[in-house]
This record gives C-alpha cells, sequence and structure tokens, in this order.
C-alpha cells in the first residue's frame, strides 16, 4: 500500500511560490478546495462562506483574502473579473445519502448564485463540487448554466472516488467542469492511482489505509485541554452499548436479534440489518467518507477496534481478532474501549497537514471538516486543470460522459 503525501506530515514551509495563475473560491467553507488550489501552486485573490467560524479557520490557515458573505444576497464586485479558475461547493444537503434529503432546502438552489458570479467574473475554468446526488439537479444545471452564460462554457462531469487520488478515505463525489470556449474544447482530470471500482472492501495496490494514515498518532485522550486535536468526544452510554459489540467492518446487522439493544430490540430488519448504522471500519482499508456529524448512529464516526502499540515515535495500530472476541451465539464484545474518531483522525483522512488548525467547538470543527474537500485530491484535480489552462487542447481529455460507477 501507499502512504499519505509527505506534506500532511510535515511541518508547515510555506506555500509554493512563483504562483502565475489566479484563483477565487466560493462557498469554500474551512478551505479544503482551495488549499489544494494552494498547493498546486496557483496564487489566491478571493474566497467567500457565511460561516463565520469556518472563515476563521481559514483567514489563519491560509490567507486573510477570505470574507464572512451571505453568497446568495451580495452584490458581486467586478474586481475578480478575469480570475483564471473559479472554485465552489454549493451546500449539498437536499442531494447527500447522508442528510435529511429534503428536496425543498432552499440551499439546493444555491448553484444558481455560483453561476452568477461565473457569469460576472469569467473564469478560464470553473470547478463545482458535489455529492453524487446531485446528477438528479444537474439537467436544471446545465439549463440554467446555457441561459447564463451565453454558450460560452462547455461543461463536463465526473464522478470520483477520492481513494484513487491520494486519500485514505472512500469518499464519493461529482465534478462539474465548466470550460470556457477560447481555452479548450474538453476538460482536464487527474490520473487515478489505480483502476477505479466501486467497492470499499476491494483493497487495491495503492491504497492508503487507516492504519497507515492514523497510526503514527499515537492514543487518543479524552481530556480537550490537553491535546485539543487528538482529543475523542465521549459516546453517550446508550451509543456505547451498541458500539462494543459491532466488530470491524461490520454495523448494527452483526448483533443477534436477541441482543438487540434498545430501541431495535424486537424490531423487524429491514434492508439487510440495518447495514448503516453503528458502522465500524476496517483499519486495513481507507476510511469511509467522513461526513460533517458526530452522531455515531451515522458511518465513519466510530474509531475501529485496535491495540495502540508503540511509543511516541513508534507509534502503529494492531487490528482488534473479531473471532477471538465473539462467542458461540456470534456476539462480539470488544476488548478495548470505545470512542469517535478525533478531529486530527478526521482531518488526517481528508488529508489536511498536521499544521492546520481548526476554530470553533468539536462540534463545529466536525462539521468544517465533513464539509471539506479532500485536500490532495482538490491540489491534484487542481495541477490538472492548471495545466488545460496553459496548455489547452494538448492536454484536454475528451470523456465518455456516462457514469463511472
Amino acid at each position: 500500500m501507499s502512504d499519505l503525501p509527505k506534506w500532511v506530515r510535515a511541518k508547515r514551509k510555506g506555500f509554493p511560490k512563483g504562483e502565475s495563475l489566479s484563483f477565487a473560491g466560493l462557498f469554500s467553507g474551512c478551505g479544503g478546495l482551495d488549499l489544494g488550489a494552494f498547493l498546486a501552486g496557483l496564487k489566491p485573490v478571493y474566497a467567500a462562506d457565511h460561516d463565520e467560524v469556518a472563515v476563521d479557520t481559514y483567514r489563519k490557515n491560509i490567507g486573510g483574502h477570505a470574507h464572512c458573505v451571505d453568497l446568495a444576497r451580495s452584490v458581486i464586485s467586478p474586481e475578480f473579473e478575469g480570475v483564471d479558475l473559479l472554485l465552489g461547493g454549493p451546500p449539498c444537503q437536499g442531494f447527500s445519502s447522508a442528510g435529511p434529503k429534503d428536496a425543498q432546502d432552499p440551499r439546493n438552489k444555491l448553484w444558481q448564485h455560483y453561476l452568477e458570479y461565473v457569469r460576472a467574473w469569467q473564469p478560464k475554468v470553473f470547478l463545482m463540487e458535489n455529492v453524487p446526488g446531485f446528477r438528479r439537479e444537474f439537467p436544471a444545471f446545465a439549463k440554467e448554466a446555457e441561459k447564463v452564460l451565453g454558450g460560452r462554457y462547455k461543461l463536463f462531469s465526473r464522478r470520483f472516488v477520492t481513494q484513487y487520488y491520494g486519500v485514505p478515505q472512500f469518499r464519493d463525489r461529482l465534478i462539474i467542469q465548466g470550460v470556457r470556449n477560447d481555452v479548450a474544447q474538453g476538460p482536464a482530470w487527474p490520473t487515478p492511482t489505480s483502476p477505479e471500482v466501486y467497492n470499499y472492501t476491494k483493497n487495491f495496490p495503492t491504497a492508503i489505509s487507516m492504519a497507515q494514515a492514523l497510526g503514527d498518532l499515537g492514543p487518543s485522550n479524552n481530556d480537550i485541554s490537553s491535546h485539543p486535536d487528538h482529543f475523542s468526544v465521549p459516546l453517550g452510554d446508550g451509543d456505547d452499548a451498541v458500539a462494543r459489540h459491532i466488530p470491524n467492518g461490520g454495523s448494527l446487522k452483526d448483533i443477534p436479534n436477541s441482543d438487540l439493544p434498545a430501541p431495535y430490540g424486537g424490531r423487524e430488519r429491514t434492508n439487510g440489518g440495518w447495514t448503516w448504522y453503528y458502522r465500524k471500519p476496517r483499519p486495513e482499508l481507507p476510511a469511509r467518507g467522513v461526513i460533517a456529524s458526530i452522531r455515531p448512529i451515522y458511518a465513519t464516526i466510530l474509531a475501529p477496534d485496535v491495540y495502540v502499540k508503540g511509543n511516541p515515535g513508534s507509534w502503529r495500530w494492531e487490528a482488534v481478532d473479531r473471532q477471538a472476541h465473539t462467542d458461540k451465539n456470534s456476539y462480539y464484545t470488544s476488548p478495548v474501549p470505545q470512542r469517535r474518531l478525533t478531529i486530527r483522525e478526521c482531518a488526517r483522512l481528508q488529508t489536511f497537514p498536521d499544521w492546520f488548525r481548526f476554530e470553533g467547538t468539536p462540534l463545529h470543527v466536525h462539521r468544517q471538516i465533513g464539509n471539506a474537500v479532500p485536500v490532495e485530491f482538490a491540489r491534484r484535480l487542481c495541477e490538472a486543470v492548471a495545466r488545460l489552462i496553459a496548455h489547452g487542447d494538448e492536454v484536454a481529455v475528451f470523456p465518455n460522459q456516462t457514469e463511472l460507477f
């Protein structure tokens, strides 16, 4: 297996010098997508988000060009007309499989405001990130883009699973790329490290496992004052009572009917037996997608069952043997304390560098991290686009526009 990019664990050394191309970020949150563009060598000129705490995080880590703005109501400044690359990740709550999926959520239409910025600033290329469920909205998006942008851009979309792009996480996302007609006739996409397969449990040579990405951080602690980054928000008694009986790679479905806790006891199992609930990851694989919540009922909240061995400088994980702790009735009981993933662990899974510090309460920080684009994927994506802007159709890719998965 591969390992994290060296800059994730390294001390801060500044950003690449000699930037020639510029970028602006909208709906930028704490800056995952923008930081990727920065690391790809592009120069930031503007960033905006309505979340004041996320903007504070951005400013303290990336730069003072970030502003707290309600993009749905703001007046678009002509100052940034001609920016090379426009980035954006309008909120996805109405399209996300992990959210309430409210079709009437007003945030579902914030992409319309994003298009107004494209119209005003005329970037050479724009990138918009969203969840795969946004495909349902794509026909309306394309129709509106044609009307607002006057046919000056060609639109391309592609679905990505970021574990094939240097990220230790099975994160499924849709990227829309708009290329101005005078720049190129096709898009530019990053190259995967291995053939892409939509299968979380399938291992592959370039995978970065959770154990590789997180094992060197050592034991988590329960005292936020002593280590605010590698602190695990304690589980409630009810969640702890469930989690201790979920093996690595398992979920609520792995608890026998006779031992199901309230409120599940006596209920009919549906959809295979609640495979989504209380999922616990497998340390030998990339993580499942980090989400903007710390409720352990959902996926990618619980840490895997591991023994943390070694000493500072040589910490490592050793997975708990499931069979050794499962009785004859298939009832598993973990020998290690149950916990949530820590802030730093979630940040590592999103490939934020270790020097990156988040502002706000643990709840707010987990939301910032879960809403972000993995930095390494963003870096590779922006590097590909920078080549397209510099070399046009020489590096353009003309993909089959059918779904990848």
